[in-house]
């Protein structure tokens, strides 16, 4: 079994304050996927929603590595710089600050 503090050394458990504002975030990009969806703009929907799927399947593990979580996020705002994806970034950099 490989030991996965090798492979993402912020990997640890979240707070609960930290799984609220991940939570947050996953409801304001679902909102925003039904948004995409109603604009027709498929490939973003798509995009966004590759961006956060493991997010809440990870909330309670212990192998959560939100600095992995930030590369997708990275990912979504370079490929859409004019339509979304910052807010992501700086709503996940307060979380991440929170872990220390």
């Amino acid at each position: 079994m490989r030991d996965i503090h090798k492979v993402f050394p912020d990997a640890r458990p979240l707070t609960e304050r930290q799984r609220q504002k991940l939570c947050q975030m996953i409801h304001r990009a679902l909102l925003e996927v039904r948004v995409l969806g109603w604009d027709g703009k498929t490939e973003q929907t798509a995009d966004l929603a590759d961006a956060f799927h493991n997010l809440p399947a990870m909330l309670w593990s212990e192998e959560l590595s939100l600095t992995f979580f930030r590369t997708f996020l990275e990912a979504y705002r370079e490929k859409y710089p004019d339509g979304g994806g910052a807010g992501y970034l700086r709503m996940l950099d307060e979380v991440m600050a929170e872990q220390g």
